[in-house]
């Protein structure tokens, strides 16, 4: 898969998460039940947290910042305060982490991103796995992990959310005739979930 290919995939969950956005900024302001308000506006929070990047530039950045702001090996005797919190499961931690300490390691993450830039989104995802894991990087896996659970628990609470609103400002006899013309499944076939 060439680059353009996994930009379009993360382009595309993007504007699921966006078109969900504009719906919600369209009706927020007609509903009347505090719960469903607030239900909305703290998705509407969340999705504004979501970072549109790939998940390799997402890492890289990630790695990018550990690098600029901590030293990530030991200089003195608590060598725990030169690492993030976040690496505090690695095994590394307080002593050097290979990942960007090691030159080596450092010419085979370039490797691995010259790589990957022709691949798809899982490939990404199953390749920076195997690379973090010979490293002992648990700071990679959650960041993978984390990143992988935010788009899909996002859209799914978006689609469950925007059931809740047609639903609520509907009136009953509409819910049947609403859902089959311009309703849920309209929006779900505009998602690609049908």
């Amino acid at each position: 898969m060439r680059p353009e290919k996994r930009v379009s995939e993360a382009q595309q969950r993007r504007k699921r998460i966006d078109r969900l956005y504009e719906h919600f900024d369209d009706v927020v302001g007609l509903i009347s039940d505090p719960d469903l308000q607030d239900d909305v506006l703290d998705w509407m929070d969340a999705a504004d947290q979501v970072p549109a990047a790939s998940l390799l530039t997402h890492i890289e950045s990630m790695l990018a910042e550990y690098e600029t702001e901590f030293e990530m090996y030991a200089t003195d005797i608590n060598g725990e305060s030169h690492f993030p919190d976040e690496c505090r499961g690695c095994e590394h931690y307080g002593v050097a982490c290979p990942v960007i300490t090691n030159r080596y390691e450092k010419i085979e993450r370039k490797r691995l991103r010259e790589r990957l830039e022709s691949a798809t989104e899982d490939e990404i995802k199953r390749e920076l796995r195997r690379y973090a894991g010979r490293n002992g990087c648990e700071a990679m896996i959650d960041e993978i992990d984390e990143w992988e659970g935010d788009y899909s628990d996002l859209l799914e609470r978006g689609r469950n959310l925007r059931r809740e609103t047609f639903h609520y400002l509907r009136p009953a006899e509409d819910y049947e005739y609403a859902d089959e013309s311009v309703g849920e499944a309209t929006a779900d076939a505009m998602e690609g979930q049908l």
